[in-house]
């Protein structure tokens, strides 16, 4: 990552909760918004962090290479339920401590618990950042951070960068307004079997374009 995600991670206290200082885009289809209690961060139990095998396969005791199945409790194993009671009832009021654990693990494997409504559970959220790019609004999307050999890496995103356009227009004026324009645009150039055109302005101030390739579509070839 550049530079690292969980020293770039926009967060502050109040009331003694850890919550976001600035819109988060987590995924392409959410944003979190300030001011966002992020009650506590946990990762997945994995087969590597303590394997049992019997003849018929995996105890129930060990661990699951499978992602916990937030929304269906009756179908975990007893293991991944016991994860989840946990991080349900954890509560973290410290930053620094929040941004070590983003440092434990990459994003794909993180699980954030967020504050629920009242006489709801705690929802969980799993970060799925456009091409690597973890952004910010500022309201100009800006990027944080950039995941380690992804799509936007090896198109040359760095963190720092502000994105002015897409696909030649400009890029919004917040998150909301970037993700519906990269989505379309993205899609119109997976069509195209195109790749997908960005202006940046670096840290430095400087103005770089910036070629993102974009895997075409499986039907792009009925379509031409």
């Amino acid at each position: 990552m550049e530079p690292a995600l969980g020293l770039s991670f926009p967060l502050e206290v109040k009331n003694d909760r850890v919550v976001l200082s600035k819109d988060l885009l987590l995924a392409p289809d959410k944003i979190l918004p300030a001011g966002t209690v992020l009650r506590t961060i946990f990762r997945p139990v994995t087969l590597t962090e303590g394997e049992k095998k019997t003849r018929r396969g995996v105890d129930e005791d060990s661990f699951s290479r499978v992602a916990p199945k937030v929304t269906t409790k009756g179908l975990m194993t007893e293991t991944e339920r016991k994860v989840m009671d946990r991080a349900y009832q954890t509560i973290w009021t410290n930053p620094i401590d929040f941004r070590r654990t983003l440092e434990l693990s990459t994003p794909e494997n993180l699980r954030f618990v967020l504050e629920p409504a009242p006489g709801s559970s705690p929802p969980v959220e799993i970060p799925n950042f456009p091409e690597g790019l973890c952004l910010i609004g500022t309201p100009t999307p800006q990027i944080l951070s950039v995941l380690k050999e992804s799509p936007g890496a090896k198109a040359g995103f760095r963190g720092g960068d502000t994105i002015l356009e897409i696909a030649g227009q400009p890029a919004g004026q917040n998150l909301s307004e970037f993700i519906t324009l990269y989505l379309s645009t993205r899609e119109t150039a997976a069509k195209k079997r195109a790749d997908l055109r960005f202006k940046v302005r670096r840290a430095s101030g400087a103005t770089e374009s910036l070629v993102l390739h974009v895997p075409p579509s499986w039907n792009s070839g009925f379509e031409e």
